[in-house]
């Protein structure tokens, strides 16, 4: 039986840390550096690895961005609302895929710039943490085949009628199939990469404030999407029609 807090979905138990303190400007900052200064001081004038690095440093921003949109849909969805709107899970689910995704790719970047002896010192994931962002990140990009019952490796079993076949967004994780990744364990990785950064720039990113901020971002409903005044949903309905998205 899953625990409660990987199924459930309340305005009262969520708990997805909040990303204010990463600025997902580093790209900016590394254009300027090179414009202004030059490359980092550990990092080799060669295209392999400045190209590595490039990418590495836009993955991460991409991921920061991702994961701030899906906390902001999710905080839109378990809010107060007269009528039943699943439109915000449902665009949490798509920014939380690309967040994933973003996440791992960034993380291969830092390795392979690791290995080249770009980055050395900077924190690193534990293998428990990495496995579990693969092994996520894997299931939602190979969710046919697993549907379909093809298991292609020994460590990625096939779905389960019971699981989820897409991303589950629950109060302190995201469960597919029968694969788990906490909201913190996630944090975890990116705060990783964007120190891998300031670790090869050599100088800190700085917290986000208002002369530079992280994007900003605002969501809104239409009030035509609103419920007839004075009609909720009850909890039972709600919960319903949000596993209905993820189960068969």
């Amino acid at each position: 039986m899953p625990r409660t807090d990987r199924v459930s979905l309340t305005r009262e138990a969520l708990a997805i840390p909040a990303v204010d303190h990463l600025s997902n400007n580093g790209t900016l900052n590394v254009l300027l550096d090179r414009t202004l200064s030059g490359l980092p001081s550990g990092l080799p004038p060669d295209r392999t690895m400045v190209g590595l690095f490039m990418n590495f440093v836009r993955l991460t921003d991409k991921a920061l961005r991702e994961y701030d949109a899906a906390r902001a849909e999710l905080l839109v969805y378990v809010s107060p609302h007269p009528g039943l709107r699943i439109s915000p899970y449902l665009r949490a689910i798509d920014h939380m895929e690309n967040c994933v995704s973003a996440t791992h790719r960034a993380v291969l970047n830092a390795r392979a710039l690791r290995e080249n002896k770009v980055g050395r010192g900077a924190p690193t994931l534990t293998q428990r943490q990495e496995e579990r962002l693969k092994f996520l990140r894997n299931a939602v990009e190979h969710s046919d085949e697993k549907i379909l019952g093809k298991q292609k490796y020994k460590s990625s079993p096939i779905f389960d009628k019971s699981d989820p076949h897409s991303l589950r967004l629950s109060n302190t994780s995201m469960v597919i199939g029968p694969h788990i990744l906490t909201y913190k364990e996630l944090v975890s990785a990116m705060a990783k990469c964007h120190q891998t950064i300031e670790k090869i720039r050599g100088v800190p990113t700085g917290t986000p404030s208002p002369d530079f901020p992280n994007a900003k971002l605002r969501t809104t409903v239409d009030d035509a999407t609103r419920g007839p005044s004075g009609l909720r949903p009850s909890d039972y309905l709600r919960e319903l029609t949000r596993l209905v998205v993820t189960h068969s």
